[in-house]
Parts: structure tokens; sequence; C-alpha cells
């Protein structure tokens, strides 16, 4: 079998796993786990054996670490005890991950995989340059940042500034000199701000777009570090 023949094998496996996890909350659970654990796997070999692989950025390459941990992590519990609204966005991300990096492999067949996100390459490269910003704040205003974001999404507020958003604001006031405002007690009470910005900063630099591209896209930025940590460790580690 020529490379290209092994390539479309492996899509054609994709579109098929992709397709039964398009009603995944109806199948049985042993049918999920074993699917949601091997597509980031599969999408995996095919980018090496396309020869994409190699082309990925950094933070390219760390998103798609995250979808084969995750997957796994999904996998671990869906076959024990998993809860369907626990798990759809995770699922639904999880999909939409692979689609995307199979269009990579498949540009000729983008149509294939309608999960992928048309916008997906564009917010990655608007996150580089949003950690590039955050990183000229002055640590205070940087937890300020954070900490908005974190209790924002916490209380699921349906007004929420967009990262983007809050980072021009902190810029503007930082140069003029003014300090952030004081965290609130709730705040207090569920992140510790400055320590999130040091645990954010010690991540890989791939590793730190891809969370940015996350937070940007409403992520709380305490899970998604926490996340980034739990799929570092897992890539680290056999199937």
């Amino acid at each position: 079998m020529t490379e290209k023949q092994s390539t479309m094998c492996g899509l054609d496996s994709l579109r098929y796993s992709l397709d039964a996890l398009a009603c995944w909350w109806l199948r049985d659970r042993g049918v999920v786990a074993r699917l949601v654990g091997g597509v980031g796997p599969l999408v995996w070999d095919v980018l090496k054996g396309s020869g994409v692989w190699e082309s990925l950025p950094a933070h390219s390459r760390a998103a798609l670490y995250w979808c084969v941990a995750d997957g796994r992590a999904i996998r671990r519990a869906w076959s024990v005890d998993a809860g369907v609204e626990e798990y759809r966005p995770r699922i639904t991300a999880l999909v939409m991950d692979v689609a995307h990096f199979a269009v990579l492999c498949d540009p000729e067949g983008a149509g294939r995989w309608p999960e992928a996100d048309p916008e997906r390459t564009r917010h990655a490269l608007l996150a580089v340059e949003l950690l590039r910003q955050f990183g000229k704040l002055p640590v205070a205003w940087r937890a300020a940042v954070l900490r908005e974001l974190h209790r924002a999404a916490r209380l699921r507020d349906p007004a929420r500034r967009t990262l983007a958003e809050v980072l021009a604001e902190a810029s503007a006031y930082a140069i003029k000199g003014e300090d952030p405002p004081g965290p609130e007690y709730a705040d207090l009470r569920t992140v510790d701000a400055p320590e999130l910005v040091q645990r954010i900063a010690r991540l890989p630099r791939g590793w730190r777009r891809e969370a940015f591209r996350r937070i940007a896209a409403g992520g709380d930025p305490m899970a998604v570090e926490t996340a980034a940590r739990e799929a570092l460790r897992a890539v680290c580690t056999a199937p």
C-alpha cells in the first residue's frame, strides 16, 4: 500500500468514527469509549503518514497532543460512569479538533469534514498575538485579566467580555501606570490569580498558545491550565 493509499484509508476510518460519534449519546458505552479514545491517535497517524506533522507549528502539535490526552481521559471515564451533559462539550470539542486536523491532511476533500471550524486557523494565530499582549502586561495586570475571565466563566455571565476586550482595557490602563482593581473576596476563594499566571508561564510555549486559544474561545483560565497540565502528563504515558 502506498503512503497516499494509507492516508486515504486512515481518513476513511476517521470519517467512519466521526459519523458514529454524531449520535454518541445513543450508543453503547463501550463503543463510545473506544471511538473517543481512538480518534486522536488515528488522526495523529494520518498526520505523520501524510507528512503534514513535520510542518505543524508548536501550538498545533500541542493541540493534537491535547486531543489525544482528552480522548483517553474521556474513554476511561465514559466506560465507568459518565453523564451525557457533562461530556457533551468535551466530545464536541474533540470531534471538531479531529476534523480540523483531518482537513489539513485532506485539503481537496475539505467538504468531508463539516465538523471542522473554518475559523480555527485564524483563531490560533490570534491567540499567539493575545499571548504576546498578555506577556507585556505587569504581573498584577495579568492576574487581573485571568481573575475577571475566571469569575465570568464560573458565573456563566452572558455579558462577559472576551479575552481580547479584557486585554485591550488592561493594556490601556497599564500604559497609564494605573493599578488593577483589587480582587473580590469571592474570587479569592476560587483562584489564586498571581499563582495561575506563573503556572501558565511554566507551560511549554506551544501549550501556552493552545491554552490561550481555548481561553479566547471562552474557556475558564483555571480549568484550561489544569487541563493542559493533565494532558501534558497523559501524553507522556502509555494509552
